[in-house]
């Protein structure tokens, strides 16, 4: 029995090994396991093909005509090999960034709404050429439309093609239309691939769900028109982060800043007075009461307390000298099993500068929400204690 030699037993080896893979791939894993166990398989492929090419002599044995032929056959068969391992590979695409920041990935905003996209979805990006941060987004936004059917991308230099820019309504650099169906959203300078992944939301998103504001009591709510523009101010800093050094010019006590991320997410927002209704309207998705600055009557504190226990879901900010009255604690406070003191909250260890009551939190444990959050100062907080088990099922 003929001895194997090494490098046959390398072959074999490298055979085995990317059938192994070839037949994972469609073992039901899922696309991004799937495409990358088949990648592996393509990579052990072609490694199997160079070592049986070194391997080859130079002249095949035989007559000239067998010789040609043999070595046509082997060409034939290895060009085929590689353009069947080239096929499979563009059919199973995948996408490696070995950066140690992930500039090279699209943000996880963008990629979780494109995976579970169930109908089709149209992206259209004008950018600026001289914008290199456009340039990145753009480039994203290919990786992420490349392995998805439903999601088509057209990226469109605006100044070699301002009639088309003009024709669907853009007139301003790096601006996205996305489509789904009959609904349309146009978002205007953008350089964030996490920006388009809320737009898409918005998009896909048949009824839009309505925040309501409770005004009346001298809280500061004013309703923000679409594509509301905050006057800034441009710093050296942030200079490779877009938007990194702008600060935004508001008043103090103003939701501005809220009101421009709710906006951003899709979320439609009005006011609503809660002495002049009955009932909290249904379209209410949630309500939020902010910066009260004057006592709920005895039928308001009721109408949320009714609100709670049909499952109604409510966001309460009160400043730490506000007064809470007994009815109102006893009745909303009291049925979630909360309770209050007029008082501000002081940390003697974790603060801003030399003010106490300005707490601080230095870290967060691990969540996908906090993730990104590094030191946060909240001036001024209210404290807020568990009384009891919770007498109803509502949000609070």
């Amino acid at each position: 029995m003929p001895r194997l030699a090494r490098s046959d037993i390398a072959v074999a080896a490298l055979v085995a090994a990317a059938f192994v893979f070839g037949v994972l791939g469609f073992a039901g894993f899922s696309d991004e396991v799937s495409n990358s166990v088949l990648f592996m398989a393509w990579s052990l492929t072609l490694l199997t093909l160079f070592m049986l090419a070194i391997r080859l002599p130079l002249r095949g044995s035989g007559s000239g005509a067998s010789a040609w032929i043999a070595n046509g056959f082997i060409a034939f068969a290895a060009i085929a090999v590689v353009m069947a391992a080239n096929v499979a590979l563009y059919r199973h695409d995948t996408h490696f960034d070995v950066t140690r920041e992930g500039r090279n990935t699209p943000p996880r905003q963008l990629i979780d709404v494109v995976d579970h996209l169930h109908a089709p979805l149209s992206l259209t990006y004008f950018y600026n050429a001289g914008d290199p941060n456009a340039l990145a987004v753009r480039d994203l936004i290919e990786i992420a439309a490349r392995s998805h059917p439903l999601l088509t991308f057209r990226a469109i230099d605006i100044d070699k093609e301002p009639g088309v820019a003009r024709d669907i309504g853009v007139h301003s650099y790096n601006t996205a239309v996305l489509q789904a169906g009959d609904r349309k959203v146009l978002v205007e300078n953008v350089t964030d691939g996490a920006r388009l992944g809320y737009a898409a939301l918005r998009v896909l998103r048949e009824r839009s769900e309505t925040i309501c504001f409770v005004t009346g009591h001298g809280e500061t709510f004013h309703p923000t028109p679409a594509h509301f523009h905050y006057s800034h101010v441009e710093t050296l800093q942030g200079q490779d982060t877009a938007g990194a050094g702008d600060v935004l010019v508001a008043d103090p006590e103003q939701l501005d800043r809220l009101q421009l991320a709710l906006n951003e997410i899709g979320f439609d927002m009005r006011g609503i007075v809660t002495a002049a209704t009955n009932s909290i309207p249904s379209d209410c998705a949630v309500v939020a009461e902010i910066g009260p600055r004057t006592a709920f009557t005895p039928g308001e504190a009721e109408l949320l307390a009714t609100y709670l226990k049909g499952g109604g879901r409510l966001l309460l900010l009160i400043d730490p000298l506000f007064a809470v009255d007994a009815d109102f604690e006893s009745r909303v406070l009291g049925a979630v099993g909360l309770s209050t003191d007029a008082a501000i909250v002081i940390d003697p260890l974790n603060h801003f500068r030399t003010d106490p009551d300005k707490v601080a939190v230095p870290y967060y444990p691990s969540h996908p929400i906090t993730k990104r959050l590094a030191l946060t100062v909240f001036p001024q907080a209210r404290g807020m204690a568990i009384a009891r088990t919770p007498r109803m099922t509502g949000a609070f």
